[in-house]
């Protein structure tokens, strides 16, 4: 049996640091263009494995898994994501309504021509709230747009606009924090229309719906 240790989200390195530092630390910076610490930790990747429903281009089955080539040793700048429980359980829960995060080094606004609007190059966050699926499925079609929410998607945004993921955002994750301080990895980010539009809310792999296939290809 693998080493658990050895089994990582796709993006992990993102993960561990939004979580562990975004999130439950806002006055810590991840600068990429300045000095780390703790310094950063390079892994390699042994293997690659791609949900087999994914289609290029479709926004379904957005997920993957990357083993690493060693054992990741935790710490305190490097934790593992916990997840959220699996459809089908007692405790499972489509999130509607709730708040939650998403962190990454996206680009700071959708018009890559206005000079503000560059790639960040300090971890960012964002507050977006989780929206029902058929709300989200009107939203869309009320702009003209005929996405559907499907299986393993959620939507997350403001019905406003105003704040969103963006382009390079995406395989990053969508935190919330539960009750009991727990921050579990809901969604990763995926797609969209532009960042930030009313009524047009990101789009983010829906994480509970593949936990049976993440358990049988990590053998957690």
């Amino acid at each position: 049996m693998a080493n658990t240790k050895e089994i990582t989200f796709i993006l992990l390195i993102l993960l561990k640091l939004s979580i562990a530092n975004a999130y439950n630390n806002p006055n810590s910076e991840y600068d990429l263009k300045g000095p780390e610490l703790p310094a950063a930790i390079t892994e390699r990747v042994k293997s690659i494995i791609v949900h087999p429903d994914f289609e290029c281009g479709r926004w379904t089955s957005d997920i993957a898994l990357l083993e690493l080539s060693t054992p990741v040793e935790w710490s305190e700048s490097v934790k593992p994501a916990c997840l959220p429980p699996k459809h089908g359980s007692t405790d499972y829960t489509f999130f509607t309504g709730k708040n939650a995060i998403a962190a990454g080094w996206g680009w700071l606004g959708e018009d890559k021509s206005v000079c503000e609007y560059q790639k960040a190059s300090i971890l960012q966050k964002v507050g977006v709230n989780i929206i029902e699926d058929e709300v989200c499925s009107q939203w869309y079609a009320s702009q003209g747009k005929s996405f559907r929410v499907k299986y393993g998607q959620m939507c997350a945004g403001h019905e406003n606009g105003g704040h969103d993921a963006c382009a390079a955002d995406s395989g990053g994750p969508l935190m919330f924090s539960s009750k009991n301080k727990n921050t579990m990895v809901i969604g990763i980010v995926s797609s969209g229309i532009g960042c930030a539009r009313k009524r047009l809310p990101g789009i983010y792999t829906r994480v509970s719906e593949f936990i049976p296939w993440i358990i049988e290809n990590t053998r957690i």
